[in-house]
């Protein structure tokens, strides 16, 4: 192949992967007042887990670890998070709210190609909290909409 064929396919190349993404309209952004509103709203729902996979099984090794969860179903006490966090064997778990209430959480569904799973609890064992579900909105997801991520630190505490 020529030098020219080889140059004017790698533009072809280039053009094909390029793609033009719009920023957002101004008034689409979020003041910082949304966001404290959207964050005193969400946080509650935010849960640290905790988990203890007592023995390895398939890819994933035995040990405990904490990760992030939501509230997604408040009256069925349903946490979605992500797939290794539910483990694909025998796991045990607890989820701990904002305001330090801890319950006992199982596992209910980890989801073979994309990266969530579920936790299930008892809505009645949150004793001392006010807290909403986080809906999910799968159609409003989208490139270029503004996000903010609540999550925990290493399991030390849940931080916006």
């Amino acid at each position: 192949m020529s030098e020219v064929a080889v140059e004017e396919k790698s533009i072809i190349m280039k053009e094909d992967l390029c793609m033009e993404i719009d920023p957002p309209f101004k008034e689409n952004l979020a003041t910082a007042e949304d966001w404290r509103k959207a964050l005193s709203k969400v946080v509650p729902a935010v849960v640290v887990l905790r988990t203890t996979a007592c023995r390895a099984f398939d890819t994933e090794s035995a040990g405990c670890s904490s990760a992030t969860g939501f509230v997604v179903d408040k009256r069925r006490g349903i946490i979605l998070t992500n797939r290794h966090v539910v483990k694909p064997g025998p796991v045990m778990a607890e989820a701990m709210f904002v305001n330090r209430e801890e319950i006992p959480v199982y596992p209910i569904y980890r989801d073979p190609v994309h990266d969530f799973g579920f936790f299930r609890y008892d809505p009645g064992a949150i004793q001392f909290l006010s807290y909403e579900e986080i809906p999910l909105a799968p159609d409003a997801a989208s490139v270029g909409v503004e996000i903010k991520v609540v999550g925990n630190d290493s399991g030390e505490k849940v931080l916006p």
